[in-house]
């Protein structure tokens, strides 16, 4: 199978903005925005990873920032038709609103599909290796300038920080991606009714 060739870095930019521009106009875009900021999702490997977060803080601008991934992504494929092409490296705290936004179902569709934009979303296919320079960076620039370094880290900084935070939960009993843990509860002290 061939490999596909990444558009002009200039289209994805201006069909981006476009994309990011409908979807902020859309009649439902606040019950969207409310939805995601009143989730409860957690990440262990995404949210974490950004410097002191506070999910009041950071909840926002990162929904911003996952409708701007969502909206290169979206651009990609109308400008290739090639659902392979759409997985651009995005780092782990974008992605993980990406997950939030795409959880809210059916409300995120028909703002997709109002806007006439495809959401496209493969957990298996996921790609952080996000870095400045790459051509997710270059596209966001274009649409955008810079992205806010706050939630677009790296993924040498990513992985650096993603070590330090598996040594912490380490040290409270849990795995290092937060999927399983060795705390019983029934030996706690601090409890109530069992």
């Amino acid at each position: 199978m061939a490999e596909t060739v990444l558009p002009d870095i200039r289209a994805v930019a201006e069909t981006a903005r476009d994309a990011l521009t409908g979807i902020e106009a859309d009649a439902e875009y606040e019950h969207l925005k409310t939805a995601v900021l009143a989730s409860t999702q957690v990440s262990f490997t995404g949210f974490p990873l950004i410097d002191q977060w506070e999910a009041d803080r950071d909840s926002e601008p990162l929904f911003t920032e996952a409708l701007c991934a969502i909206a290169l992504r979206a651009a990609v494929l109308v400008l290739t038709v090639d659902d392979r092409a759409v997985f651009l490296p995005v780092p782990a705290p974008v992605d993980a609103m990406v997950h939030v936004v795409l959880a809210q179902g059916s409300l995120a569709w028909r703002v997709a599909e109002y806007n006439v934009l495809s959401l496209v979303h493969r957990s298996d296919q996921e790609n952080s290796a996000y870095s400045k320079g790459c051509y997710t960076h270059d596209c966001y620039r274009q649409a955008w300038g810079e992205p806010p370094g706050r939630y677009w880290i790296g993924q040498q900084e990513a992985d650096r920080r993603t070590a330090v935070l598996a040594a912490l939960y380490e040290s409270i009993g849990m795995g290092p991606d937060g999927r399983r843990h060795h705390i019983d509860f029934s030996t706690s002290p601090a409890g109530g009714e069992r």
